[in-house]
């Protein structure tokens, strides 16, 4: 991991691309700069280990990170994704807990560590950053329960509707989508084997609900047989 390759973006406009730290006045966003170290990430990289002691949270400048978790067999368990914008970890070093997930670069990436203890003043020190901070914490710990929901009750098939549904407009009935990650990332999201999610794509493009278009395009025609599908 190369800490000594400046960010692509300005220091100055760093922090105002995030939310909540563009809630932050310019006066406490340029103290968190002072502490916070650019991170170069090649492809694969890891940035940290499940165990690992949280050194602050990770906020994303350009490219994707996943944050997973691994079965004993080696299986991934891909827990959530954080792209341009976003960033991973606020939870172990808020905490000053281990890290329970792995986080390894998807693509080349840039980011931003900024550390735990600049990341606190910023919450005492603005009650709106405070509060939108711990919504966003609530937000992640639903979004879990939800895909647990999900990957409980539904079977492989419902949960590949379902994945596919969420990425078309709310009143399409056809439309033309592309995926973002590749499917081997997909099926980890899923809780699926590659194997598994290719067949049921297979099984969904044989009964026309979805046609392939490309490496990642994908037409859905049907997108309420979909639907239908993802609820039953």
């Amino acid at each position: 991991m190369n800490r000594s390759k400046p960010a692509v973006v300005e220091t100055s406009t760093m922090l105002s691309r995030f939310a909540p730290f563009n809630m932050l006045d310019e006066a406490e966003r340029a103290r968190i700069q002072a502490s916070a170290r650019p991170i170069h990430a090649a492809r694969g990289e890891l940035l940290l280990q499940q165990d690992d002691c949280p050194r602050g949270i990770y906020l994303v400048l350009e490219g994707r990170v996943k944050c997973f978790v691994l079965s004993p067999s080696g299986g991934e368990k891909i827990v959530s994704l954080a792209e341009g914008g976003s960033f991973f970890g606020e939870d172990a070093a808020l905490l000053n807990r281990p890290h329970i997930v792995n986080a390894q670069a998807m693509t080349a990436s840039e980011l931003l560590l900024v550390p735990t203890a600049a990341l606190r003043e910023a919450m005492v020190s603005s009650t709106p950053f405070s509060v939108s901070m711990v919504m966003r914490l609530a937000m992640a710990s639903y979004d879990l329960l939800s895909t647990m929901q999900v990957q409980l009750q539904m079977s492989g098939t419902q949960r590949v509707a379902h994945y596919l549904t969420r990425l078309a407009p709310e009143d399409a009935e056809h439309c033309e989508i592309r995926l973002e990650i590749d499917k081997q990332t997909i099926a980890a999201q899923l809780n699926l084997t590659p194997e598994t999610l290719s067949r049921i794509l297979s099984q969904l493009a044989r009964e026309g609900m979805i046609q392939p278009r490309g490496r990642r395009g994908m037409v859905l025609n049907k997108v309420s047989e979909l639907r239908s599908c993802a609820a039953h």
